[in-house]
């Protein structure tokens, strides 16, 4: 992708976007949040992708990956008033139907063409197909990466300030209580992310959170974690209990393997 395919990507997502304002202060309130949810996601890939050395040429494709990545909320939260894809529609998918609709990607070449669109398609999945072409699997990785890294500042600093700073569409409607799944534990402990469908009440969204490390792919990512505090900090919000001490120590053992291993 050349400089200018990329400021035309630009150019068409302030456009689009500029039509979701709303009068709603909620509404507006969670637009914003995903605008710049989206500048920050661009921002994390283009330092993930300069920590792995790659091209310039590649990393255009990747800022524009995470430019369209989230092009779907915007009409996700228009029609349903939430962000919770189990309830409404996969958001990926819609933004693959705006992106088409649009016509924005003709123009591109159809390898690169085809390369946004997947890893748009599996930023959000639960895991990237173990036949995933290489590039493919470059590019995926780069933006499950760098939308875990935002996500994971986005929903620590929501449950930092929850009290004083409630958002409804950041907790999906579960129950805030210190009761938590024990399929959700079981995952933890088998090594595995937390499953969306096992997911009753706003302590299971905090460990499946804390499950993402699981799903971390890059040195530079994990060191972002790890500085930011992320995982410490979501921590403290879960309840005492001592199976939730099980699942956080499982994680942390993980954590502390993958560090000692990129050193």
């Amino acid at each position: 992708m050349n400089e200018k395919d990329l400021s035309i990507c630009h150019r068409w997502f302030d456009d689009y976007t500029n039509g979701f304002h709303s009068q709603n202060q909620e509404t507006e309130k969670n637009i914003i949040l995903k605008l710049n949810h989206t500048y920050r996601v661009c921002d994390n890939i283009t330092k993930i992708a300069k920590s792995t050395g790659l091209r310039r040429i590649d990393m255009r494709l990747a800022k524009a990956i995470a430019l369209f990545h989230d092009i779907g909320r915007f009409e996700q939260l228009q029609i349903f008033g939430s962000f919770n894809d189990r309830i409404t529609v996969d958001h990926a998918a819609l933004g693959l139907k705006v992106l088409g609709r649009s016509g924005i990607l003709k123009d591109l070449p159809g390898r690169e063409r085809y390369l946004l669109q997947r890893a748009i398609w599996l930023h959000n999945k639960f895991a990237i197909p173990d036949t995933e072409k290489a590039d493919s699997l470059l590019y995926s990785r780069l933006i499950r990466d760098a939308d875990k890294l935002d996500i994971l500042g986005l929903l620590t600093l929501h449950f930092d300030e929850r009290a004083q700073n409630p958002n409804s569409a950041l907790d999906y409607g579960l129950d805030d209580s210190n009761v938590f799944s024990m399929e959700a534990i079981s995952d933890i402990l088998q090594g595995k992310m937390v499953r969306i469908a096992v997911l009753k009440n706003l302590s299971d969204i905090k460990l499946m959170y804390l499950s993402w490390a699981y799903d971390i792919y890059f040195p530079f990512t994990l060191s972002c974690i790890e500085e930011n505090g992320y995982m410490e900090r979501l921590i403290r919000h879960l309840p005492a209990d001592p199976e939730i001490s099980r699942a956080v120590d499982h994680i942390k053992a993980y954590n502390e393997k993958r560090q000692r291993a990129f050193i």
